[in-house]
């Protein structure tokens, strides 16, 4: 059989780029970051076997989970573990992460809603700003006059910190649009 016909096809960066969904700036950026592997050379231009889309895909994915591309480098690094080794170990290793992420995005996704649903008059008597206030120790005997907010659970407390809601003000997704259409309402 003839050389030519048992060669895999290779693709220019522009046909990979078509494939994966992505810029050829992206793909030469990976390259030398050490992602994907310098490609084969023709005339000096890049040339590519088919795999490298499924690898592009593996690291849009990993990118999009939180991975950085040094942690992607060695999925595919010059390890001795079979690469389902070294994924359970990076996964195991980002989810401390991932779960800070969350909780730190469900605590501003509840002052959003605090702040949607409060009725002060201006943001000085509103308690939702008191644990980031430093308090003199005169003041906190004389509060003075008690905020107006009608929110008041999900605010803070200088001494004790951020509240958690109420197990009866979580806030539902049909309760955030009705506290965003009354802020549209009061604002239109």
């Amino acid at each position: 059989m003839c050389a030519v016909a048992d060669a895999k096809p290779r693709l220019a960066i522009g046909e990979v780029a078509a494939k994966a969904g992505m810029r050829a700036s992206r793909i030469r950026y990976y390259e030398r970051r050490g992602v994907l592997p310098d490609p084969e050379r023709v005339s000096g231009m890049r040339r590519y076997s088919p795999d490298v889309v499924r690898r592009l895909a593996i690291i849009d994915l990993a990118q999009y989970v939180g991975f950085t591309l040094d942690e992607i480098r060695h999925l595919f690094g010059p390890d001795e573990r079979p690469p389902h080794d070294r994924i359970r170990a990076l996964a195991i290793d980002k989810l401390p992460e991932i779960e800070d992420l969350i909780r730190r995005a469900q605590t501003v996704r509840r002052l959003l809603v605090t702040c949607a649903t409060c009725d002060c008059e201006s943001l000085d008597e509103c308690r939702l700003f008191d644990d980031r206030v430093p308090k003199c120790p005169s003041e906190t005997q004389h509060a003075g006059p008690p905020s107006r907010c009608s929110s008041r659970t999900g605010h803070s407390d200088a001494a004790t910190g951020p509240l958690e809601p109420e197990p009866s003000r979580q806030t539902s997704p049909a309760r955030t649009h009705r506290a965003a259409a009354a802020v549209r309402r009061r604002t239109s």
